[in-house]
C-alpha cells in the first residue's frame, strides 16, 4: 500500500510539472486557485494515471515487448504517449477536465501528438527522479 501511495504522489507531481512546462497540457485544477475544490480535481486525474502506470502498463508493455526490442526502446516513448492520452481521457469523464494539445475532442492532430510525446517524457523523467526522493 505504500507503494501505492508513494506512486500517486509520484505520478501528481510528474502530472503538475507537464501541466507547468509543456506547452499543449492544460490541467486547469494544477493552479490551485480554489484549493479544495482544485486539490481533489487534481488528486483525480492523478489517481487516474497513478492507476493507469500501476495496472495497465506492465500489461501492455509485456504485450509490446518484440515491437519494443526491434526499435530500440523507442517504442516505450510511443506508448507512453498513448497511456497519457488514454490518461486524459479517462479523467475528463469523471471530471478531470484535462487537455493534451487538441485533445479532446480532436485526437490525431499534430499538436496533440507532440504535446502527448513531450508530456510523456516530462512525466516519466519526474516520476522517476519523485521514486528515488520518495520513500516506500
Amino acid at each position: 500500500m505504500k507503494g501505492f501511495i508513494g506512486s500517486l504522489i509520484a505520478a501528481g507531481i510528474a502530472l503538475w510539472v507537464a501541466a507547468r512546462v509543456v506547452p499543449g497540457i492544460t490541467i486547469p485544477s494544477s493552479a490551485f486557485a480554489k484549493l479544495p475544490a482544485d486539490l481533489v480535481t487534481f488528486g483525480i486525474v492523478a489517481l487516474v494515471f497513478g492507476v493507469a502506470n500501476a495496472l495497465v502498463k506492465p500489461t501492455v508493455k509485456i504485450i509490446s515487448m518484440p515491437i519494443s526490442l526491434l526499435t530500440l526502446g523507442l517504442a516505450g516513448v510511443v506508448l507512453n504517449a498513448v497511456l497519457f492520452l488514454g490518461t486524459a481521457w479517462i479523467s475528463n469523464q469523471m471530471g478531470g477536465n484535462i487537455r493534451v494539445g487538441d485533445f479532446p475532442p480532436h485526437l490525431l492532430t499534430q499538436a496533440t501528438l507532440v504535446a502527448a510525446l513531450i508530456g510523456s517524457i516530462v512525466v516519466g523523467i519526474v516520476s522517476a527522479l519523485a521514486r528515488m526522493v520518495i520513500p516506500d
